[in-house]
């Protein structure tokens, strides 16, 4: 349970807490994509925005926070 967190240079907490945060930028880009296939004047760059959003936050977390 607790082997993957230091396998990413992370604390059990830091893991758990950028998980949720990631849980719930998948659920809001889900609602926003939905709401964009029915009504596509709406949220017309919000895949972009959040997928350019998680892609950062990766590259700047766990192991990788210090490589830059």
């Amino acid at each position: 349970m607790f082997e993957h967190p230091q396998k990413v240079c992370m604390t059990y907490f830091e893991h758990f807490k950028l998980s949720m945060g990631f849980s719930c930028k998948f659920a809001e880009a889900s609602l926003k994509a939905f709401i964009h296939g029915i009504l596509p004047c709406y949220f017309a760059n919000s895949t972009t925005e959040i997928t350019t959003e998680i892609k950062t936050k990766l590259e700047n977390s766990g192991c990788n926070r210090n490589k830059k």
